[in-house]
């Protein structure tokens, strides 16, 4: 009998938690405690379903002139024209910067193909001692050079009114991502003390069109993976590209140096912005982790992420410790000299306050 009793207090208890969760799940699904139906005109209640498929078309129309072919046939004009509809639609839309940028964008292969010159894409087809994955995104880059390296200008007047245009829609970041003491930086790529130039006589000419900065307070953490100080961008921009997930055990062996992931091979995890008003690119590579996605319209100043040490050379022994820095100017078409990077980053606004959070 007892059991009975007990058996029954059981079920109901069962029954209420049902009962309960069930409540739950529907206040969840209509979360208004008043369930009268709510007027409003049938314009704004039900939007007109041709209207829309009408306009999501002409969307996808539109957004079928960035084919590279079709794209390569418009003029600066109708380049500037057709960036401008397309950020409008997509505003309309309810897409963010980001999810723009996803659908407008070109690749970060396509990217780098865009902005390396002919000595580049041949070196890159004869690239010795890395797996075969990097071999193949290698050999996919310097396949897209000559294309894309035509297209260039054509993109760069898409980006500037995809720039414009996105300014006001910019995300707002989080206030972790600011160091607390965010008001020293002092427009380097880290904050003072937290990395250090070479000296002229230190500069490695391998890299005469790049900079590796030497980071300090460097976390050296399991599996050689090195996480640094935060990098700040050097100008105000758009994030054309930005690539996490390195994948890659270089120390381990050859056929391992690289699986997945990144900007490429050697870059590791990387981020890179394009300044229409200095019309420069600035490449930041080797990165822990990115702080920015592509279609990010950053000020001078924001961080981008911790350096790090992703990338095939970066992860060997001896090869961390550092942020790679190149940047190209658009209206010269050519990366600037390891020197003439230094001398930016010493002329470089003194004093300025780092972005405070929004």
């Amino acid at each position: 009998m007892a059991f009975r009793i007990i058996k029954l207090v059981t079920i109901s208890i069962l029954s209420i938690l049902c009962f309960l969760a069930f409540r739950c799940v529907m206040l969840s699904l209509n979360p208004y405690s008043d369930t009268r139906p709510i007027l409003l005109s049938e314009k704004v209640a039900f939007p007109d379903q041709n209207e829309r498929s009408l306009m999501e078309n002409d969307f996808y129309q539109n957004l079928s002139m960035l084919n590279e072919n079709r794209f390569s046939s418009l003029s600066t004009e109708q380049i500037e024209k057709l960036a401008s509809t397309l950020c409008i639609q997509g505003l309309t839309m309810d897409l963010d910067n980001r999810a723009m940028a996803s659908l407008f964008f070109p690749s970060s292969g396509h990217v780098l193909a865009m902005l390396i010159d002919d000595e580049d894409s041949e070196e890159y087809q004869n690239l010795d001692g890395i797996s075969f994955p990097a071999r193949l995104s290698y050999n996919r880059i310097a396949s897209l050079h000559p294309k894309m390296n035509a297209l260039r200008t054509k993109y760069e007047s898409f980006f500037d009114v995809f720039y414009s245009m996105s300014k006001s829609n910019a995300l707002t970041f989080p206030t972790k991502w600011f160091e607390s003491n965010f008001v020293a930086w002092n427009g380097n790529v880290t904050l003072p003390g937290l990395s250090s130039l070479p000296r002229l006589n230190e500069l490695d000419y391998s890299h005469t069109f790049a900079l590796d900065i030497f980071l300090q307070n460097v976390e050296y953490l399991s599996w050689n993976i090195q996480r640094g100080p935060i990098i700040h961008s050097l100008s105000d921009g758009i994030v054309v590209s930005a690539e996490s997930g390195w994948l890659g055990f270089p120390r381990k062996s050859t056929a391992l140096s690289y699986i997945k992931g990144g900007i490429s091979p050697k870059s590791g995890n990387g981020v890179i912005v394009y300044s229409p008003e200095e019309h420069r690119y600035y490449l930041y590579f080797h990165l822990y982790d990115l702080f920015v996605e592509k279609g990010d319209i950053l000020l001078r100043g924001q961080p981008i992420g911790h350096g790090g040490n992703t990338g095939i050379n970066a992860r060997k022994k001896g090869g961390g410790d550092h942020l790679h820095l190149e940047i190209f100017d658009s209206k010269k078409g050519r990366f600037l000299r390891n020197t003439q990077i230094i001398t930016l980053l010493k002329n470089s606004s003194k004093n300025r306050l780092a972005v405070s959070p929004r």
